[in-house]
C-alpha cells in the first residue's frame, strides 16, 4: 500500500483530517523530503472512530491508542512502509478554526484536505524547531509571492 491509500481510506470514511507537515508544505509549493505524513483531525468521538477504521483499514494496529489518547496525543503510528502522526490538536492553532479554513488539493491523484498556507505558517513558528523555521522561511516567501499576483 501507498500513503494515498490512506487518504483514500480517511475519505471513504468521511473522516475530517487535514494534511499538516512537510507534505502540506508540498500542496502550497514547497517541497522537501519527509518519511512521514502528519494529519490533524478533529478529537470527537465520531470522527475518531473513522479516523481508526481509516488507518485499520491502511493496516495499522490501533488497539493500544484509547478515545482519550486520540483527543489528547500527537500519536505515532508507524509500519514498513510509512510513519504517519495524528494530531488532535497543533501548536499556535486552534484545531476547529484550522478544520474551517483547510483546503482541497491532491495528493497523488487522491482528494486531500490541507491546511490552508496562512493556518501551516502559524504552526511552523509556533514549533520553531530547525526544519519548521525552514519551511517558514519558504512558506512565507510562497506567501509573498501569492500576494504580488
Amino acid at each position: 500500500m501507498k500513503i494515498e491509500d490512506l487518504i483514500r481510506f480517511l475519505n471513504e470514511k468521511s473522516a475530517e483530517y487535514l494534511v499538516i507537515g512537510a507534505q502540506a508544505c508540498a500542496a502550497h509549493g514547497y517541497v522537501r523530503a519527509t518519511a512521514d505524513m502528519d494529519i490533524l483531525i478533529r478529537p470527537d468521538e465520531k470522527n475518531i472512530e473513522k479516523v481508526r477504521a481509516a488507518l485499520e483499514a491502511f493496516g495499522y494496529d490501533t488497539t493500544d491508542a484509547s478515545l482519550e489518547d486520540f483527543q489528547t496525543k500527537k500519536i505515532l503510528f508507524r509500519q514498513y512502509w510509512y510513519d504517519v502522526d495524528v494530531h488532535p490538536f497543533a501548536a499556535g492553532v486552534d484545531t476547529e478554526e484550522v478544520l474551517k479554513n483547510g483546503m482541497s488539493g491532491m495528493y497523488e491523484n487522491v482528494p486531500t484536505h490541507f491546511a490552508s498556507l496562512n493556518d501551516l505558517i502559524k504552526m511552523k513558528k509556533a514549533a520553531g524547531r530547525a526544519k519548521d523555521l525552514e519551511d517558514l522561511r519558504h512558506l512565507e516567501e510562497i506567501r509573498r509571492q501569492q500576494k504580488k499576483s
